[in-house]
């Protein structure tokens, strides 16, 4: 392994390890989520990404590609984020600078960061009760590739 391939590694599983510890102290489902799609962002480069849930109207994924192509965004990764039993809990969708295709490399980061979204919406929907979430699910979705990383606030 060379040298730059151990650093990204060691950086990947430091992110990793402060989600997983985000998402085991309960932190707000919205500043997690978002915690995932900047860890992805900066490992793969040049990407915005977004959680899209199946019930939130105002942000359809036909809305927010058109919202991409206006930026001159396009499509990179669209993957469904499942629960262990397959349920289907939202979208993580991935917009690129220009037009590409993930390498395999990239597809395992894309997977493993679905992977974190479906504990971190099965956390937060095991804390809530079963008649619904609470959450406005707008404030996960609203963070656009120019406002850069959320605060650590």
């Amino acid at each position: 392994m060379h040298r730059q391939e151990s650093d990204n590694l060691q950086t990947l599983l430091a992110a990793e390890g402060q989600l997983l510890d985000l998402i085991s102290e309960g932190a707000p489902l919205e500043h997690v989520l978002n915690r995932v799609c900047t860890a992805l962002d900066v490992q793969v480069g040049n990407i915005v990404s977004l959680v899209l849930f199946p019930d939130d109207e105002e942000h359809t994924s036909h809305t927010i590609a058109r919202s991409a192509a206006t930026l001159n965004l396009t499509v990179f990764s669209c993957t469904a984020i499942l629960s262990p039993s397959e349920e289907f809990l939202g979208t993580l969708e991935i917009y690129c600078c220009f037009p590409r295709m993930p390498t395999l490399g990239e597809r395992g980061l894309i997977d493993r960061a679905a992977q974190l979204a479906s504990l971190a919406i099965q956390s937060y929907k095991h804390e809530t009760d079963a008649d619904g979430w609470p959450l406005d699910w707008t404030a996960v979705t609203r963070r656009s590739p120019c406002e850069g990383p959320p605060s650590n606030n």
